[in-house]
């Protein structure tokens, strides 16, 4: 992994040579016996001549904090990404809903395209209620055209959600991974980064 650039609390960022290769916004999700903030890196180091790369410090972040502290170190490093891709990951979804309106809003210009979301997690908990399942239909719904939904049969915790998602994107955009020999469930979840990594643009 080449030097990282601290945003403050928030997360880290690569540059790439190019200053005009997209830019990759890296949300993900619980601990896993590391931070996501820094197990995500396991995936991302394979791209970093391709992308500008932030990964977030961890699942709690607040999203659009993180993003517009992401735009004003990027304008401080003088970097202007030819476009902007999102990548939430498992828990991704408490700092993809603080993004930016325009992400929901269909009046507004949405800076994101495409969208990835990767085995996340639309389980209805006390804590969560429907907020997660609920946002994302929504977003899949505004945004079809430019989502990719990496998953696992059991990663969403929620097979109605799940479902709603790969019938609203189709089976070309809704990829399934299925587990290997030997491979145990949480594996099988880690390794749909793999699988969405190469599939980026």
């Amino acid at each position: 992994m080449g030097d990282l650039i601290d945003v403050p609390g928030l997360g880290k960022l690569s540059i790439a040579k190019d200053a005009k290769v997209p830019l990759l916004v890296v949300f993900g999700g619980k601990t896993v016996g590391r931070p996501s903030g820094v197990y995500m890196w396991d995936f991302m180091n394979a791209v970093q001549d391709r992308f500008h790369i932030f990964v977030a410090v961890n699942h709690h972040v607040n999203g659009k904090k993180a993003y517009d502290a992401l735009l004003s170190t990027l304008q401080t490093q003088s970097v202007n990404p030819s476009q902007q891709i999102l990548y939430l990951f498992s828990g991704g979804y408490g700092p993809g809903m603080d993004l930016p309106a325009s992400l929901m809003n269909s009046k507004s210009p949405d800076p994101f395209s495409p969208i990835f979301l990767v085995d996340i997690w639309m389980g209805i908990g006390q804590q969560s209620g429907s907020a997660s399942p609920d946002f994302y239909r929504a977003l899949v719904s505004k945004n079809s055209d430019k989502i990719t939904y990496v998953h696992t049969s059991g990663g969403a915790v929620n097979n109605e959600a799940r479902d709603s998602l790969v019938k609203t994107l189709g089976a070309q955009k809704a990829i399934l991974v299925k587990g290997q020999k030997g491979e145990d469930s949480m594996d099988t979840h880690m390794r749909t980064n793999t699988v969405a990594v190469g599939m980026l643009p």
